[in-house]
């Protein structure tokens, strides 16, 4: 995993000293491989568990957040690489949207397996963390577009809307880890769903001051985010395979 996280970063920084086109083609070309292997890896885990339990219904839901992933990142691909402008506007953005839903029932399924671990502090503090997030979030979004209609305040807005709502089961997923009631493998989905955000809070920054293209060092979070889902899923398929694990129902299992 370090190593792809490694090749992964030193591909996006050359390509970034060798000019701004190269950087755009090379990171476009990169982020196709990398949905596409998460995509048959959700797969294949969802056909191990068949949906039984709640955490095999998490990955059908996480699957499909991979498909609709993974054809946005074809749409743009297609768009920036040929030149083929999207004859039906925001569909790479509402396929990136659809995403979002499905990310969040995965997170609510994936974490129902240790609900008991959770306590009454942890929900009060990652409500808070998701209102300290949001609230500057949108006041720099409309700050920032002051003369914007409401199509664009809209369209820029949902993206952090959406962040937020992801940030609530994230920032648990992240306590029961540092608190050790999990292991590393398993919070590697909310690792990158962290990355994700971050990367969303980057990209609205970016856009708003003109400044972001393909192929922008940030893009190098959202990589990182696949990468890390897709170790996270291979370490489920393993563990899946050992015979005395049949599910992640017991909270030991997940340590």
């Amino acid at each position: 995993m370090i190593f792809s996280l490694v090749c992964i970063s030193f591909i996006v920084v050359v390509a970034n000293f060798l000019g701004k086109n190269i950087a755009t083609t090379t990171t476009d070309f990169l982020f196709l491989p990398v949905s596409c292997v998460l995509l048959i890896l959700s797969v294949v885990i969802s056909v191990r568990f068949k949906g039984k339990s709640d955490i095999g219904r998490s990955y059908l839901f996480f699957t499909g957040f991979a498909a609709s992933w993974f054809i946005a990142e074809l749409i743009w691909f297609i768009s920036e690489i040929f030149n083929q402008l999207n004859p039906f506007p925001y569909v790479d953005d509402a396929l990136y949207l659809l995403g979002y839903p499905f990310l969040l029932l995965f997170s609510i399924y994936y974490l129902k397996p240790v609900e008991a671990a959770i306590s009454k502090k942890m929900l009060a503090f990652a409500f808070l963390a998701t209102v300290v997030f949001l609230v500057p979030t949108f006041y720099n979004t409309y700050s920032y577009n002051p003369d914007a209609n409401w199509d664009q305040i809209m369209w820029a807005g949902i993206y952090p809307l959406a962040d937020a709502i992801l940030l609530f089961p994230t920032v648990l997923g992240m306590i029961l880890f540092f608190k050790g009631n999990v292991g590393l493998l398993w919070s590697l989905m909310f690792f990158a769903i962290l990355l994700n955000i971050i990367a969303d809070s980057g990209f609205l920054y970016l856009n708003v001051e003109r400044t972001y293209s393909s192929g922008n060092p940030i893009d190098l979070l959202y990589l990182w985010s696949y990468v890390l889902f897709s170790f996270g899923i291979y370490s489920h398929i393993k563990v899946f395979k050992k015979p005395k694990m049949k599910s992640f129902d017991n909270i030991d299992e997940l340590k």
